[in-house]
């Protein structure tokens, strides 16, 4: 458009110049040189080239004319259909397309290893914004009692009862899920430990090798958030297995890598724990995945203890 507006006045204003130098033209007469003053009378030469001129100009006007319009015109389709390309290309790469699952981040930080918009995620675990909390948030990449840290079924001699897993989460049959939300050890340590939970294991020291759901024991917990982690020292010092391992195959030091959990890491690293240590499911080790998470600080860590 802009092509079409500086282009179509510069070829009127040429126009106009032209066609003031007329009389001046005709007045000279340069047609001398072709013999017309001997062909016809003054009155009638003077008339006709007058005339002639006067075609020939408007001739070369429409031909300028036209010509301006015909390129501004080209100019302006060939912007319009650029203009419709770009808005394509803009619309494959919008925010409504999901990008790269190694761009999901959580609030605080850690990589999401998952899509959460791959291919039947809202069918298993709901909508965002919509979905179970005592189950999986594959948005939040956060889990509910159902998942982790949640009572489970025992059978008449007090057995944990294995099964399916809450929501089929985890392939791998595991303690199901009884119901009730989080356990009162689970609770403790999410509020960081300290009274509450030392009366819990003033109770029943077996507590601290308590099994909820997805097979996390206190430690594992303890890998669940920043708080928890502040109540590793105070299981440990309780007599709590550093090296137990949950239904995915982790131990508690690789379920603070995968948080991004530094002071939980240090604590059991220094009670013993083995930082090279594989995952029994995955052959992952403490290392590997804090890199997949971006777990720096976890990184740093076991760089210490390497």
């Amino acid at each position: 458009m802009l092509a079409l507006h500086r282009h179509y006045p510069y070829c009127l204003s040429r126009a106009t110049s032209v066609s003031a130098s007329i009389c001046p033209v005709s007045r000279r007469n340069p047609l001398r040189s072709v013999g017309w003053n001997k062909r016809f009378p003054t009155s009638f030469r003077n008339t006709s080239s007058c005339a002639f001129l006067f075609q020939l100009i408007g001739v070369i006007i429409l031909i300028s004319v036209g010509a301006s319009l015909g390129a501004s015109l080209g100019a302006s389709a060939s912007a319009a259909s650029i203009s419709h390309s770009t808005t394509l290309r803009r619309d494959s790469t919008s925010s409504m397309v999901p990008p790269s699952t190694s761009s999901y981040y959580r609030a605080d930080g850690v990589r999401i290893t998952h899509d959460p918009y791959a291919a039947g995620m809202s069918t298993k675990y709901g909508e965002q914004g919509d979905t179970d909390p005592e189950g999986f948030d594959p948005y939040a990449d956060s889990v509910g009692p159902g998942i982790y840290g949640g009572y489970v079924k025992r059978d008449a001699n007090n057995n944990v009862v294995t099964g399916k897993q809450y929501q089929n989460h985890n392939p791998t049959p595991g303690p199901v899920y009884a119901g009730g939300g989080y356990t009162e050890m689970s609770k403790a340590i999410s509020a960081g430990g300290g009274p509450a939970l030392q009366a819990l294991v003033a109770r029943d020291a077996a507590i601290v090798h308590e099994i909820t759901t997805g097979g996390a024991t206190p430690l594992h917990m303890c890998g669940m958030s920043q708080r928890g982690q502040k109540a590793t020292r105070q299981l440990i010092d309780a007599g709590a297995d550093v090296e137990a391992l949950d239904t995915y195959g982790y131990t508690p030091l690789m379920r603070m890598a995968s948080n991004n959990l530094a002071e939980g890491a240090r604590e059991l690293l220094i009670a013993g724990a083995e930082a090279g240590r594989m995952a029994s499911s995955t052959g992952e080790t403490a290392m590997s995945i804090a890199r997949a998470s971006r777990a720096r600080e976890v990184m740093a860590v076991l760089k210490d203890y390497a």
